[in-house]
């Protein structure tokens, strides 16, 4: 649902927190996936949701980029 650095994941997950959606993180530059889980050579990480909370947490990370571009 949401791919980033760990800064990123690290703010969108206290946000979707803050929205009271349990956000799952993975990590990654890890384990067996370390070569293929990196974005140029940066690990990347990432944000899951149940699929019951999934439209709200878009909108969340739509409010993020949105707040990111000004």
């Amino acid at each position: 649902m949401f791919t980033g650095t760990a800064l990123d994941v690290g703010l969108v997950q206290s946000l979707l927190e803050n929205a009271e959606i349990k956000a799952y993180v993975q990590y990654g530059g890890e384990g067996t996936f370390a070569p293929l889980d990196t974005i140029g050579g940066i690990p990347m990480n990432r944000i899951s949701v149940s699929s019951e909370d999934f439209e709200k947490s878009k909108q969340v990370v739509d409010q993020y980029y949105e707040a990111m571009k000004e």
